[in-house]
């Protein structure tokens, strides 16, 4: 399950930077969520993923907007 963060702040890195989701930039006040994209390029998570069983994502920040959730 996704949980949505607290609102960013101005000084957080993702300020400016763009949803993927959307591709609106992040402004401070926004809240976020994470996509899981998938094992990414580690060999042992990727065949954790392979086999069925749990494995550490690389993961995406999107509005939580974009994500479906409030």
């Amino acid at each position: 399950m996704s949980r949505v963060f607290a609102p960013l702040e101005a000084s957080h890195p993702l300020v400016g930077t763009e949803c993927p989701a959307c591709k609106v930039a992040f402004i401070p006040g926004d809240r976020v969520t994470l996509v899981a994209l998938g094992p990414g390029d580690d060999i042992e998570e990727q065949a954790k993923a392979s086999a069925g069983r749990a494995y550490i994502a690389v993961a995406a920040p999107i509005h939580a907007a974009c994500g479906g959730m409030q």
